[in-house]
């Protein structure tokens, strides 16, 4: 059975979840492959959508062009790329689609579903089911076939992210597909959305490598190369996605926060991209690590941490806190989508009130003096996205199809 996945890009979160079970099939002994329109990282394994450069151009060129009809932050991808006559899809037995955004249009996909192959398609995030949001920011708008969209100026109920909607109805009308989401919640959240009625929907985890993502042994040892001292309580914050100052993923709630702990006695460390001027209060002690390609030394930062702090807002999975977990460091997040479901309350992390700096205060504190007995049970809770886990559920799927 040869597997193909496609993506848009191999960088980010939607590229991070498509290698990683790419690579949990692989390991279960299926033939499995990615595909990109752009090629930014070093992935010799990673495949080229185009044979010449002039026709990635043009493909670019066709998003730019797409990119002319946007309203605030919602795009139509008219033009696309058409994948039906591709040689790695024509060699594949069943086609993962990812995230194609600005990659391949509504036509593309129902050409691809043209062929007769099995096709799944992985919801990274909102946007399948949506009029062109990735996160609807909870105005539910998707249950009602969008319009009037928030994230568009002016107030027209026949907006783009309506016409957007009503595309993707009918795309799905035409497309033999199984829809699988890798939170329980982003399953419940699309079988509101009047495009997939009709459609299976599947909850299937995310993948990670429980063996390369560890505890590390001489933690003390560890801390002494970041020039850590002893006595402090580390703080881990990983600021993906525009950074610190993307509201989405809460640095706000974590610098509120701030005011209700003894600052002198923690140490923040961000990695990702932080802002030059962070609203943090005078006494704590800060290490910025910009951006980290370096899994090896990321997995050092999670094991020198006794907390890993990740207020978003809304999120599907939450790769960094499995991350943590998976290396004996219990998190504290908002109940939010798939961080609800990762961590359990007081057993292996903290989940603090929606929007609750204090109590997210609270969490950290409790976290922080229990992190021995939480991590470990967050190191337990992690292993069931373990590759062989995940891959074996993701091959069987496969299989029936």
């Amino acid at each position: 059975m040869r597997v193909l996945h496609i993506t848009t890009i191999d960088i980010g979160g939607a590229f991070k979840g498509a290698w990683r079970l790419n690579e949990s099939l692989k390991n279960c002994g299926v033939e499995s492959q990615i595909m990109v329109r752009t090629k930014r990282g070093n992935q010799r394994e990673v495949l080229l959508a185009f044979s010449s450069v002039v026709l990635s151009l043009i493909s670019k060129i066709k998003n730019g062009i797409n990119r002319l009809f946007a309203r605030g932050e919602i795009t139509r991808d008219l033009l696309g790329t058409d994948l039906s006559k591709n040689n790695y899809v024509k060699q594949a037995d069943v086609i993962v689609l990812h995230w194609v955004n600005s990659f391949l249009s509504v036509r593309d996909a129902i050409k691809l579903g043209e062929l007769g192959k099995p096709i799944i398609w992985i919801m990274h995030d909102m946007w399948l089911f949506t009029g062109g949001c990735h996160y609807d920011g909870y105005c539910g708008k998707f249950e009602y076939k969008c319009g009037n969209c928030p994230l568009i100026s002016g107030k027209k109920e026949r907006d783009i992210s309506r016409k957007n909607f009503y595309a993707k109805m009918n795309m799905m009308e035409k497309l033999e597909v199984l829809i699988t989401g890798p939170s329980e919640w982003i399953v419940e959240r699309a079988k509101h959305s009047n495009i997939l009625m009709g459609k299976d929907v599947c909850y299937i985890p995310n993948a990670i490598d429980t063996n390369f993502y560890c505890p590390i042994g001489d933690i003390a040892k560890l801390r002494e190369q970041f020039h850590i001292d002893s006595s402090k309580k580390v703080i881990l914050f990983g600021a993906a996605d525009n950074g610190t100052g993307n509201e989405k993923k809460g640095f706000q709630y974590l610098c509120e926060a701030f005011k209700s702990l003894q600052v002198y006695e923690y140490l923040l460390i961000i990695f990702g991209s932080a802002s030059s001027h962070l609203n943090l209060p005078e006494g704590l002690e800060v290490l910025k690590t910009g951006y980290i390609s370096d899994e090896d030394k990321l997995i050092e930062l999670y094991n020198v941490a006794d907390v890993f702090v990740a207020p978003s807002n809304q999120e599907v999975f939450g790769y960094t806190v499995c991350e943590a977990m998976a290396c004996g460091t219990p998190a504290v997040c908002f109940p939010v989508g798939g961080l609800g479901e990762q961590v359990l309350h007081k057993k292996n992390g903290y989940l603090a009130k929606y929007h609750d700096a204090k109590d997210l205060a609270q969490g950290i504190k409790y976290c922080v003096e229990h992190t021995d007995e939480l991590g470990k049970e967050a190191r337990k809770s992690a292993l069931k996205y373990s590759y062989e886990k995940v891959g074996k559920l993701f091959a069987d799927l496969c299989g029936q199809l």
